[in-house]
């Protein structure tokens, strides 16, 4: 290897170098929580530990089968429909689904099991505010809404209202966005 190249291979290091030295000296600090140390150290990341309570495993079963009378087929065509648990490890859940056409969808929801809950629904236009629908649920049955969507993706969550942990209790929740109720005219940019 001749001198010549021992310069471009020194050069072309020198060039990889130096944009990382105009960082080494950077420090970022960022406040995090403290934690303790727990007992249990599969308890501190991963998925959730599997249900084991039978009693409350029980009481699920029953709050999924009293909220499938709730939820009770629509006569619309069903775009969207999601059930999942609102306590416990595993708690709130959301789901989303392609609108095919403009126009009044009927939006219900339920839950069972809790005192209250919520779901917001709502799609995202590029350069709009983002204005979710939200619904808030009492749990003694379903509540329906009419809501306007736009062709494009629409979203579902249902969620407990209180922040935090919860203890797992089976409580439960479903939504479902059925329709069109009623179809707009395609968009006519003329």
């Amino acid at each position: 290897m001749g001198k010549k190249d021992k310069r471009h291979r020194f050069a072309f290091a020198l060039c990889l170098l130096i944009p990382l030295s105009g960082t080494a000296g950077c420090v970022y600090e960022y406040s995090e929580p403290t934690r303790t140390p727990t007992a249990d150290p599969t308890s501190v990341t991963g998925a959730p530990k599997p249900y084991r309570d039978p009693q409350v495993l029980e009481q699920e079963a029953k709050n999924y089968a009293h909220l499938e009378r709730l939820l009770e087929d629509a006569p619309e065509p069903v775009l969207l429909s999601d059930v999942g648990p609102l306590d416990g490890p595993l708690r709130g859940f959301g789901e989303t689904e392609k609108v095919p056409a403009a126009g009044r969808y009927t939006v219900t929801a339920a839950c069972v099991g809790a005192s209250e809950a919520n779901v917001a629904v709502g799609q995202e236009h590029p350069g709009a505010p983002f204005r979710p629908m939200e619904l808030a649920l009492n749990c003694t049955g379903a509540a329906s809404q009419a809501i306007a969507l736009q062709e494009g993706y629409v979203f579902a969550h249902l969620a407990l209202p209180a922040p935090g942990d919860t203890p797992w209790t089976g409580a439960v929740g479903g939504v479902r966005v059925s329709g069109p109720i009623e179809a707009f005219p395609p968009y006519d940019s003329r």
